[in-house]
């Protein structure tokens, strides 16, 4: 395997000298790499190294930088001395193999030499040469990242000092292995925040998968989280499958609507989060992976921690740190934001470009936003498709809500301070008693799937009920 470690030792040939391992900007090159690389003195003393190579060595940088590197082959791996001994006798070197941790890296060294050929240092570059393919190997089924609708909204996270934060605030923990819970109202932008965090934690090639824990039930939990054995009988194509979690290593692992949950499914990530270790559905070997957190959950997680709806086990392992996304409401300069980066979004590509009146302004900032970024987002897409090439205060159109969205006061068989004109059936009454109970959940609970949950019943059934005729 052709390595660019080659290339980076040609540029520092040419237009480097042995100080540049004092300038801040070769850092920060090294980081941008997509691949674990290390800057080394001639002696084997590591003087720079980036989180990637940290991640494959499963090594702090405080464990590595000043050391030498041979120091490390016990703990790393036989990879790491034959790359000590090559650099002991300033060879350029390309080798593949296992460390210790069970990772197949390949492993590239090349001599930093200055204009007269004299070495002042090394450069090794690390990477895990199997990872695209990992997906094909032993006719696994090919992974689909599941991937949101609509384009991001992430400039307004560099536009605003709050969300600023926030996104600092996360990518330092992530980068320290915590993990991560957002919670906020529906709509706040978790998923984008979520995003912004793992691309900026793990740059380039690092996968970052998306779970809606919304959509995994009880039966089909195992094969997808932690994926199907090739040739295992509960597989009938035999093809086998890849599980969110596997397709993470390395990378992030994104658990949105972790609230959605059965008690028994967050059992098994308990589990899984403290030895790191998994089995995939018919096979009795026990995998392990490296996997960096997020999780999102809704604003009803401290009722479901008090009645027990949700471990408290698993909220601790998932909130090491809590970050509240705001809502839009009432925030002027996050509306603003928001809305330019929405506005550029609508106008890539569109002829004429929109713009927004004083007018429509006026109204955009006034508005209290119950759904948050997405239902902005409706109100900028309806001006875009009825508006020529300025938006005025007749385009701003607020979304039609759902009938469950406010549920009545309460059934007549509670409003004992008035009598009904006809008397209702017993069976009337229960009906509509149990139909206030069903809207109540589900607008407390933001889904009916969450609200069937919250309730203890099947979710057609509250489906069935919700839908019949009083």
């Amino acid at each position: 395997m052709k390595f660019y470690g080659n290339d980076i030792a040609n540029l520092a040939h040419r237009r480097l000298r042995p100080t540049f391992i004092d300038d801040p900007m070769f850092s920060t090159f090294l980081e941008a790499l997509p691949d674990g690389a290390a800057l080394l003195e001639t002696d084997g003393t590591i003087k720079l190294v980036n989180s990637k190579l940290e991640l494959l060595l499963n090594l702090n940088k405080g464990d590595l930088v000043g050391k030498e590197l041979a120091r490390h082959a016990k703990t790393a791996g036989p990879i790491i001395h034959k790359v000590s001994t090559a650099l002991q006798q300033l060879k350029r070197l390309e080798i593949s193999g296992a460390l210790n941790s069970q990772r197949q890296v390949a492993a590239s060294l090349s001599i930093l030499r200055t204009g007269d050929g004299g070495a002042y240092g090394a450069l090794l570059v690390m990477r895990e040469p199997n990872r695209a393919a990992r997906t094909a190997d032993a006719g696994l089924e090919r992974f689909r990242f599941q991937e949101e609708g609509g384009a991001p909204v992430t400039a307004s996270y560099a536009q605003t000092p709050a969300l600023r934060a926030l996104s600092k605030q996360g990518t330092v923990a992530l980068e320290r292995g915590s993990a991560i819970l957002l919670s906020g109202e529906s709509g706040t932008g978790k998923t984008e925040l979520a995003r912004r965090i793992g691309k900026m934690n793990e740059p380039g090639a690092a996968p970052f998968v998306h779970v809606n824990c919304g959509m995994l039930g009880d039966a089909q939990f195992d094969a997808e989280m932690f994926g199907i054995e090739p040739g295992s009988t509960m597989d009938a194509s035999t093809r086998g499958k890849l599980g969110y979690i596997e397709a993470a290593d390395g990378g992030t692992l994104f658990l949105d609507h972790v609230t959605d949950l059965s008690l028994a499914c967050q059992m098994k990530l308990v589990a899984f989060f403290e030895a790191q270790t998994f089995n995939r559905v018919g096979s009795a070997q026990r995998r392990q992976v490296q996997v960096k957190v997020i999780a999102a959950a809704n604003r009803t997680l401290p009722d479901m921690l008090a009645d027990g709806r949700f471990r408290e086990d698993l909220y601790y392992r998932l909130a090491v740190v809590s970050l509240i996304l705001p809502p839009l409401r009432g925030q002027s300069d996050l509306i603003r934001a928001v809305a330019e980066a929405q506005l550029q979004r609508i106008n890539y590509g569109r002829r004429p470009t929109l713009k927004l009146s004083e007018e429509f302004w006026e109204k955009l900032l006034g508005y209290d936003y119950p759904g948050n970024i997405r239902e902005l987002s409706n109100i900028l897409e309806h001006a875009a498709a009825c508006a020529d090439d300025l938006a005025m205060a007749e385009h701003f159109v607020t979304p039609i809500k759902p009938a469950t969205a406010s549920p009545k006061a309460g059934p007549a068989i509670l409003n004992t301070d008035e009598t009904p004109a006809t008397p209702a059936s017993f069976r009337d009454l229960v009906q509509e008693f149990e139909t206030w109970v069903l809207e109540k959940s589900i607008a407390e609970n933001g889904s009916k799937r969450s609200a069937a949950k919250a309730l203890g019943i099947d979710i057609a059934t509250l489906v069935r009920k919700t839908n019949r005729k009083r």
